[in-house]
């Protein structure tokens, strides 16, 4: 028996599952203190023994606590197969190295309990859909400060990673849209000027080729006024198809005005720029977007190439491949020209 002020802790002397305070009011069971507790909590002893398992854990689990009391198998309760929970590793001394090997970068030592570890994981087989738990342990500890049991409680904490997961998709597709033209989908004209610089950077540092092409729809505001700027927009989105079709893993494609596009081809010289504007231009004058009065809309496109110069900036290559696009609608457009 222990006097703190006017209340006196007895215990049995043999398990904390018995222990109990007293003051004038008179006797309050442990047991009914954490049954009161709304955050689930479980007690084993310096055995591993389960000596309380209180409503609320029954209720998160859906273990009973008459299932639980007495037994070590408390891990029944969170894992499919047999292994310690956090509190069992409190009463084998929670050696760090220990801790790791169950809970690796999930886990860290308590800011507020000396010995005491908090961690944090997803249960699949908990709700319907599984659930994430914050669990923290902590030693019980005798007199002399050995270690004779260990206390764990458990929260849910679903919400707030749905909450956080919800949070980084809206700030990825923030990120997304400032980086992508809303109607083709492409990449938009600062993420061009972006990927441009590094790409310059890179080909200056390592001596590498690198091409771009400039892409411009021929007459297209006649489409516009004769189709309508609805059946425009279907041509430039699949104008955009059939540039990411074209593509390779190495290169960007980008919207760089109105009707104007750009591909950025790193790691090709002018020749292979060339078949590739070839190709995107054949086949993008074959292709027909047919009307609900049995007429097609054909388009055609004009393309200027340009492969980076040692020295030359940005604004110079962006303006060579401009020029060899001008020079392609004067020869009668639906053709590739390479930048003197």
């Amino acid at each position: 028996m222990r006097d703190i002020g006017d209340t006196r802790i007895l215990t049995d002397g043999e398990s904390a599952g018995f222990m109990y305070l007293t003051n004038s009011g008179g006797q309050i069971s442990l047991s009914r203190i954490f049954d009161g507790n709304p955050v689930a909590t479980i007690v084993i002893d310096s055995e591993h023994r389960v000596i309380h398992w209180n409503r609320a854990c029954a209720v998160m689990t859906g273990v009973p606590a008459s299932e639980m009391i007495g037994s070590r198998d408390q891990w029944r309760a969170f894992y499919p197969g047999p292994r310690p929970i956090l509190a069992d590793l409190i009463v084998d001394g929670a050696v760090e190295s220990k801790v790791d090997t169950f809970y690796h970068g999930k886990f860290h030592r308590s800011e507020l309990i000396e010995g005491a570890y908090e961690a944090e994981d997803f249960f699949p087989a908990f709700g319907e859909h599984g659930c994430w738990l914050f669990f923290t342990a902590a030693p019980i500890c005798d007199d002399q400060g050995r270690i004779i049991g260990a206390i764990e409680t458990l929260q849910n904490v679903t919400e707030r990673h749905r909450a956080e997961e919800a949070l980084r998709a809206s700030e990825e597709r923030y990120r997304e849209l400032s980086r992508t033209d809303a109607l083709t989908g492409l990449l938009n004209t600062r993420t061009l000027w972006e990927h441009l610089l590094h790409e310059i950077a890179r080909a200056q540092r390592y001596a590498r080729p690198l091409s771009l092409m400039v892409l411009d729809c021929d007459d297209f505001k006649a489409i516009n006024d004769r189709f309508g700027h609805l059946e425009g927009d279907r041509v430039l989105t699949e104008l955009a198809a059939l540039i990411r079709a074209c593509e390779r893993g190495s290169d960007s494609a980008y919207r760089y005005g109105g009707e104007e596009f750009v591909i950025l081809l790193p790691e090709t010289a002018a020749t292979a720029a060339m078949q590739l504007a070839e190709r995107v231009r054949a086949r993008f004058a074959g292709i027909r977007l047919p009307l609900a009065d049995a007429e097609a809309i054909s388009a055609t496109v004009s393309i200027g190439v340009a492969e980076w110069r040692p020295g030359e900036d940005e604004q110079t290559l962006i303006r060579r491949a401009d020029e060899a696009v001008y020079a392609a609608k004067r020869r009668g457009k639906n053709c590739v020209v390479l930048a003197g």
